[in-house]
């Protein structure tokens, strides 16, 4: 190791910080109109992982897995738009922080449409 590579610490980041990365990172993502809180079906399944409004952290055995619970914009494509999130989240936690993500599973709960709208 050479001096600059060489730890004088430990370095921790909480549950939370990587759960605020990947809402933000969810956010900037174009047809996304808003992130909806996770169903308390599948929050019970999950006891152990932090949530927040439209994120699920799980970090069982080792493995970094988002669940993404989201409201589409009408006239995207849900698939692309689902893979940016992916993306996305996936690329801003390992920039920020350095840690690979095992899973981002993206859940679209509904596509919004404004009143009038044609379909």
């Amino acid at each position: 190791m050479t001096e600059q590579q060489e730890s004088i610490g430990r370095i921790e980041v909480t549950p939370e910080v990587l759960v605020t990365i990947a809402r933000y990172a969810v956010q900037e993502i174009e047809g996304v109109q808003q992130m909806v809180p996770v169903p308390n079906d599948v929050a019970r399944l999950f006891q152990r992982g932090l949530r927040q409004d439209g994120v699920l952290l799980d970090l069982s055995e080792n493995k970094l897995r988002f669940n993404i619970y989201v409201i589409m914009a009408p006239h995207v494509n849900l698939l692309e738009t689902s893979r940016a999130i992916q993306h996305a989240v996936s690329e801003a936690i390992d920039t920020i922080v350095g840690i690979p993500v095992d899973a981002v599973n993206v859940f679209v709960e509904d596509v919004h449409y404004n009143k009038g709208e044609v379909v």
